[in-house]
């Protein structure tokens, strides 16, 4: 009997350390990090909602890392300096990673190589001109027609300044998204269209250009004197929550509908 058992355990240890490397080899750090990281954090590209992560691997011990990855509160509780000045200065709860050793040490190795790379064809939205960023404008407001049929971003949201342009306010509030978040987000969500709200866009996406040309129109907004709703700093931008895809399904309808030859 207890051969049998030594058996069974050498056995299952044999293949574990078989099964390791191969679940270590299929551990994608882009697809981890843009799932489960970039909703609060960039590379070198600014604050999110968490830290930006540049330099990160050389600002605390591998170690540290490992379990303030973890489970950061866990560390916050313990007493741990960094931590509590991480959790006071960002006032953010960081969910817990199950993450395996190998696992995180190769998702650093990804945040230290520079992590996400930007799109082939990305533009910083000051590079915009005076009249990108009116087309953005025109985009927003659907004073002009996208490409591929989408509805206009003010069926949802407002934008802009006071007296000069506003929208609607089923969603929040885009005038200073451009200042909360990274530049090369905000072409990435204008693009993959993940929110629900989004949804609709999902077949019927924006282009380069145009997506290039609102994200310069957001720019600008944020550089108005208008104030932000102050929905606008507490939802993620272009997120509606709960009823958000049924709203994108009847903004595709609507769409749709609209009579032959109107732009």
């Amino acid at each position: 009997m207890g051969s049998s058992m030594d058996r069974s355990r050498c056995v299952l240890l044999l293949a574990m350390l078989v099964a390791s490397p191969a679940l270590a080899a299929s551990f994608d750090p882009a697809s981890t990090f843009e799932v489960q990281c970039s909703g609060c954090h960039s590379v070198g590209r600014g604050v999110v909602v968490g830290p930006d992560l540049a330099g990160v691997t050389s600002r605390h011990p591998p170690e540290w890392l490992h379990a303030f990855i973890r489970s950061s509160q866990g560390m916050v509780k313990k007493g741990d300096e960094a931590a509590k000045t991480l959790f006071g200065k960002f006032g953010k709860v960081m969910p817990d990673h199950d993450f395996s050793d190998e696992q995180i040490d190769t998702l650093l190795r990804f945040i230290a190589s520079g992590g996400p790379k930007p799109p082939a064809r990305f533009r910083l939205a000051r590079t915009a001109t005076p009249a990108e960023m009116a087309r953005g404008q025109a985009l927003f407001t659907g004073a002009a027609p996208l490409a591929h049929g989408g509805p206009p971003c003010s069926g949802c949201h407002s934008a802009g300044p006071e007296r000069v342009w506003r929208g609607a306010t089923l969603a929040a509030d885009l005038t200073r998204v451009y200042e909360r978040y990274p530049d090369a987000w905000l072409t990435r969500a204008l693009l993959e269209s993940r929110y629900p709200l989004m949804a609709v866009y999902r077949d019927r996406p924006l282009t380069d250009d145009e997506a290039f040309a609102l994200k310069a129109f957001l720019y600008r907004s944020s550089r108005s004197e208008a104030p932000a709703d102050p929905l606008s700093s507490t939802v993620p931008p272009f997120f509606l929550g709960i009823g958000g895809s049924g709203i994108a399904l009847w903004l595709a309808r609507r769409s749709r509908r609209r009579p032959e030859g109107v732009e």
